[in-house]
């Protein structure tokens, strides 16, 4: 009784008699030579080979990357903003005046800030919007290599973009607050900017903590994909 097969043991050797043909001397020495448990597969991973090219590319993080270069979006509302600015240095705020020096400095100081802050605004916007498209269009293509290398080639672009970015921010937000000193007179308008100055203030302070944090957590320690 003990040598008669049980039910289970003839149908694997019936499945066994009918994969027999299809199955080369080449697979089985492919699938032993595959780690038998999830430890020894990723202990395989480091020493190189099939697995390491596998893996050597992950998607998933280069589309990360890509998310993170978001700078040419807010400065595209940034610079759509600046431009709303002019409505506020109207025909009559827009002309110096004689005997006047503190406006016509303030209204020169304007008008630069605000050109300034769009032509950076067109710059930082240009600049990372190419490096995204011509980024998205290697991954599209499956060209994997080409993007690393042509991502890694930005960096001095992304470099300058992200400059840009800041100038941009920066040049906006002392625009604002001249804008609101052209916009009303005498000493209502220094209360009416007061909290655009202090909230500038404040916020270059912490903008520059952030940065320092990022550059020093982040960036100091990382590796270019």
């Amino acid at each position: 009784r003990n040598n008669v097969p049980s039910k289970r043991v003839v149908v694997e050797h019936r499945i066994e008699e009918m994969i027999a043909p299809f199955v080369t001397k080449a697979a089985v020495q492919s699938a032993a030579a595959l780690p038998q448990s999830p430890a020894a597969f990723i202990a395989a991973i480091p020493r190189g080979g099939a697995v390491a090219a596998a893996v050597a590319f992950d998607m998933g993080l280069a589309k990360t990357r890509l998310e993170g270069l978001a700078y040419g979006t807010v400065t595209a509302l940034i610079t759509s903003a600046a431009l709303n600015l002019f409505k506020f240095a109207d025909g009559k705020n827009s002309k110096l005046m004689a005997n006047d020096r503190f406006n016509n400095i303030l209204k020169i100081t304007f008008g630069i800030l605000l050109a300034s802050t769009v032509s950076l605004g067109i710059y930082t916007t240009a600049i990372f919007t190419i490096i995204g498209i011509y980024s998205k269009t290697a991954l599209g293509m499956g060209h994997t290599t080409g993007f690393i290398t042509f991502f890694n080639s930005c960096e001095k672009f992304r470099q300058h973009g992200f400059r840009s970015f800041v100038a941009c921010l920066a040049s906006f937000s002392i625009s604002w607050v001249c804008a609101l000193l052209l916009t009303y007179e005498e000493e209502t308008r220094w209360w009416i900017a007061l909290p655009a100055i202090l909230v500038g203030v404040m916020g270059f302070l912490h903008y520059k903590e952030l940065f320092a944090l990022a550059s020093t957590l982040i960036y100091s320690s990382s590796c270019e994909m």
